[in-house]
């Protein structure tokens, strides 16, 4: 099958080449020294409990491989299809990130915006952003025609 080689657009590669791994990083960076923090921006109820590091720790080895995954494996290749597979994933982890929060905040807080403090703001609308750029991308938005290159 022949490759779907495409010259992705700024917007695109700015957001899932840069800020997006950048964030993961930054994420897997406080999960594992901050997480309170983190699980202030989650969920103002939340609590830290130290005796549940490891799963801390193992969440941020899951946002450093989204960080590895954008800032690397999509530099390597120009083929649309490895970008589209890997986006398509990372929009089912946003879909059930959504759900998490809405089950962390209720529906009265997720769905009104005016309700959010500055953290709701931080995670969900990063997400609901974030992800309407994901599917933009797998809709072929703004992208031109892939140029089918043959596998030598």
């Amino acid at each position: 099958m022949a490759e779907q080689n495409i010259k992705i657009p700024f917007a695109y590669r700015a957001l899932f080449l840069y800020f997006e791994p950048f964030a993961a990083l930054f994420g897997a960076v406080l999960l594992h020294f901050r997480p309170e923090i983190f699980l202030n921006t989650m969920s103002p109820v939340a609590k830290y409990a130290a005796d549940n590091q490891v799963i801390y720790d193992q969440l941020s080895a899951t946002y450093t491989l989204f960080a590895f995954n954008e800032a690397v494996v999509l530099r390597v290749t120009k083929d649309l299809r490895v970008w589209k597979a890997l986006l398509v994933g990372i929009l089912v982890c946003d879909a059930i990130h959504l759900y998490g929060s809405w089950a962390a905040l209720g529906g009265d807080v997720f769905w009104d915006v005016r309700s959010w403090r500055a953290e709701d703001w931080a995670n969900l609308g990063s997400l609901w952003g974030q992800g309407a750029f994901r599917v933009a991308f797998l809709a072929g938005i703004g992208l031109n025609e892939a140029i089918p290159v043959k596998r030598e």
